[in-house]
């Protein structure tokens, strides 16, 4: 004879298996979603990109380029000073600011070579280029922690911001490239 307990302890088990069976589908089911894209749909995309001043960030990198878009040899022969740049570009707060755009120009590289896998070459450029800059940025919370920001600031911020100012141009020449629908509503966010 089956005791009460036992009965019991079947009713418990059958819903204990059914919740964790609940909570496996719920997750695979998730997980499989967000493989297919897992930065989310165009407009989450651009949603996530914070606002910055193109002009300031074009003037700025325009010190360390050449005319072919290329660096310079040498870069001491910038024409804005550390203070300058500083003011330019609104401190520590503006490079992380790019910083964290960095993380999206990658996704929308991403975004591209889900229909488009020769652009998995840019897709990892970009990749290097968000840690090249992260790294800038890093340094700079570091002096900044120092209290020598200033000394720093054109050794590692001029270039991270011609990092990314070369980065966006990247990402809207990818867009142009495939001729891609959100090319206009991305010109005005970068």
């Amino acid at each position: 004879m089956i005791s009460d307990r036992s009965i019991y302890f079947v009713v418990v088990l059958v819903a204990v298996l059914a919740a964790l069976g609940t909570a496996v589908a719920y997750y695979y089911l998730r997980y499989r979603r967000r493989r297919r894209f897992p930065y989310g749909n165009w407009e989450s995309l651009l949603a996530r990109l914070s606002a910055v001043d193109r002009d300031k960030i074009a003037l700025i990198s325009q010190n360390l380029l050449n005319e072919s878009g290329s660096w310079r040899i040498d870069e001491d022969d910038s024409d804005l000073n550390a203070t300058q740049n500083l003011s330019l570009i609104g401190g520590l707060k503006g490079l992380e600011v790019m910083e964290r755009n960095c993380a999206v120009l990658v996704d929308l590289a991403f975004y591209v070579q889900q229909w488009y896998p020769e652009a998995s070459v840019v897709a990892e450029q970009l990749r290097l280029n968000a840690r090249e800059v992260g790294w800038h940025v890093g340094r700079l919370k570091s002096a900044a922690q120092t209290g020598k920001l200033e000394i720093f600031f054109s050794d590692y911020a001029q270039p991270a911001i011609t990092t990314y100012y070369l980065m966006t141009r990247r990402v809207l020449a990818l867009y142009e490239r495939y001729n891609l629908p959100g090319l206009g509503d991305l010109q005005r966010a970068i």
